[in-house]
């Protein structure tokens, strides 16, 4: 059984380099979702540890959700953005809408959270060459620590480390640049799926 801290530089990138192409198919939906032209990148992967990731930033606010993911790899993926910018996503559909509504702004940023997660997730699963499947997402506004903490309590028992994605979305047409956090914790038997099979295995 493995844990994230075994991840090497080659699998950080392999990560990335899947995250980048579910990158793309996001910004495609995204850009016939909202009718405009939206780009989004992965420019980083990393390995933190649970306990920095509620300590960082911890009394910042946040909109995020929370995902829970079955299939060929078990886990938990995380998105976030601060409150401003998932505002400025949710009037994208819901003009004047907010994260503090809990009707249409959280209807609005759900909606985008499983365009953004889902297409991390069928990239990654495309990659490793098995099935997932996604729960709906749950959804919390707060401070970042006091979200984390509640989320990754029980999962800190399994692993003391998380993967943070780095995510970069632009509007074109506006000129935005809106980031974005995801944060995915596999559990420990998954791991092995991720090591299995990207031993080995480059891009082309």
């Amino acid at each position: 059984m493995n844990n994230l801290k075994e991840l090497r530089a080659s699998h950080l990138d392999l990560l990335k380099e899947s995250g980048n192409i579910g990158a793309a198919h996001a910004a495609s939906s995204l850009s016939m979702l909202l009718n405009k032209s939206i780009d989004m990148n992965i420019p980083s992967v990393r390995v933190l540890p649970i306990s920095d990731l509620i300590d960082k930033d911890a009394e910042r606010q946040v909109a995020a959700s929370y995902i829970q993911v079955d299939g060929g790899l078990k886990g938990f993926f995380f998105m976030m953005f601060d409150m401003e910018q998932a505002n400025a996503l949710i009037q994208e559909l819901v003009p004047n809408g907010n994260v503090l509504d809990d009707e249409m702004g959280k209807s609005a940023f759900c909606e985008i959270s499983n365009i953004l997660c889902g297409s991390y997730l069928s990239a990654l699963a495309a990659f490793l060459k098995i099935s997932l499947t996604q729960a709906p997402p749950n959804y919390a506004v707060d401070m970042a620590g006091a979200i984390l903490s509640e989320g990754l309590v029980e999962l800190s028992l399994y692993d003391e480390s998380a993967l943070l994605i780095d995510a970069v979305l632009f509007d074109r047409q506006k000129g935005n640049r809106l980031n974005g956090e995801f944060l995915f914790l596999p559990f420990p038997d998954s791991l092995d799926v991720i090591f299995n099979i990207a031993e080995g295995k480059s891009f082309h």
